[in-house]
């Protein structure tokens, strides 16, 4: 059972988290061309002159989607682009005589000439296709070794420099954990999500050809379900919210940025929090910075492991060994504390303080967006905001506006403490 502290957020600072949701989010075009791309990439890989055809079609192996667009909490990742990073997971049995840089080298060759395709970059487990507006990490998934557990395997590691290994892993038992735990979201919250996306959605992928020029139009196509419906629930968008939220941190940052899993697995864990968005964000924030100071006092690191598949360790890549894996824990804790203080501080500020804090939080471009969305709404409801908004620095002008905030209930701006978990959130 969770345990923390009793705290109310302000309506206004959820109200404006939604914006900042939607701004960050997939359009339902984007999603119906990425739906598309990804059956592209099924013919593609099964044509007569693919070297990987005659392993695909055994009737077993799948391709399927796996990482945030398959749990619903894939984000605008570029800080200066809208770019979208998505992930496939390509299950074939290896030969045995098969290295794995062969392996990744018939997977780069099976994925040359794919449509729209404006670069192709060898990476050191997967290889990226690159479009305009998003990128595709195609990873191979080793099957051959018969794991008596539902489409686990082993994803090859194929560094440039140092040895190669096979990574226990299944992203497809991952994702169906995430996904029961999370549900499909709280019927009031998906509700406001749906009319505020309805509102700000923004289509960015560009159609590469009249098939998905026409889905880009279209109110409803229904396509093959080669990635999972999409999911409102709350547990979700604060993770989206989160992510966004590193990306802009970490861009100045030295220390390497934490796998996105690792935080699907905390949010997923820890489970709807009742007093809203922003607690939601709060818990899952200050929960995390309190497991990594626990870990930082104690000497250890961090070991979430996979609840379908325990010897898939979700974070196996960070933190880094010795002395700069300490400086990443302590990098991140540092981070979500300082997220965790600014949004109680900002939950209980007049709008025009809320709205710089946004920028400051989620990035300059989204802040500017928010702010426009928010000035367009008060004006829909009668009140004058022609000087609304200062450009380049996201103050609120309008006095009428500017009162706004002062009727709800506050979160104490600084008595907020990282919440404490009855069980051990690395023994899973």
């Amino acid at each position: 059972m969770t345990r923390h502290e009793p705290f109310l957020t302000l309506s206004t600072l959820d109200d404006l988290l939604l914006d900042v949701a939607t701004e960050i989010d997939l359009s339902a075009a984007d999603w119906r061309i990425m739906e598309n791309r990804f059956r592209k990439l099924k013919t593609h890989l099964e044509r007569p002159s693919s070297p990987l055809a005659p392993f695909l079609k055994d009737g077993i192996s799948l391709i399927y989607a796996q990482g945030s667009i398959a749990t619903s909490t894939t984000i605008i990742s570029g800080i200066d682009d809208d770019r979208f990073d998505v992930d496939a997971i390509v299950e074939i049995n290896v030969p045995a005589h098969w290295s794995e840089h062969h392996t990744l080298d018939m997977l780069e060759d099976a994925l040359r000439g794919f449509p729209g395709v404006i670069k192709i970059v060898r990476c050191t487990r997967c290889i990226q296709l690159q479009f305009a507006f998003m990128h595709m990490d195609v990873t191979i998934m080793d099957r051959s070794k018969r794991v008596a557990v539902a489409r686990a395997g082993d994803v090859l590691h194929a560094p440039d420099k140092g040895p190669c290994a096979r990574i226990p892993s299944n992203p497809w038992g991952f994702t169906a954990w995430f996904r029961s735990t999370v549900g499909i979201g709280q019927t009031a919250f998906a509700e406001a999500l749906r009319k505020r996306r309805a509102l700000n959605a923004k289509s960015r992928l560009r159609p590469l050809d009249d098939i998905e020029l026409a889905l880009a139009k279209a109110d409803q196509v229904d396509l093959p379900p080669m990635i999972p419906s999409a999911i409102d629930a709350q547990e979700a968008v604060a993770l989206k919210l989160l992510k966004r939220h590193l990306n802009i941190r970490y861009q100045k940052l030295t220390p390497k940025r934490p796998p996105s899993i690792y935080f699907t697995k905390r949010a997923g864990s820890i489970g709807y929090i009742s007093e809203g968005l922003t607690a939601q964000i709060l818990v899952l924030a200050g929960s995390t910075a309190h497991i990594l100071r626990a870990h930082l006092a104690a000497g250890t690191r961090p070991n979430e492991l996979n609840p379908s598949y325990p010897p898939d360790r979700l974070n196996d890549r960070w933190p880094a060994d010795g002395q700069k894996g300490i400086q990443d824990m302590e990098t991140l804790a540092g981070v979500l504390e300082a997220l965790a203080d600014k949004l109680a501080r900002i939950a209980r500020a007049p709008l025009s303080e809320i709205v710089a804090g946004i920028r400051e939080l989620f990035g300059e471009h989204i802040g500017e967006e928010v702010a426009t969305l928010v000035t367009k709404r008060f004006d829909t409801r009668g009140n004058s905001a022609a000087n609304l908004v200062q450009t380049a620095t996201g103050n609120i002008k309008s006095p009428t506006i500017g009162t706004v905030a002062r009727d709800v209930r506050p979160v104490p701006s600084h008595k907020f403490h990282p919440m404490h978990f009855g069980e051990d959130d690395d023994a899973d």
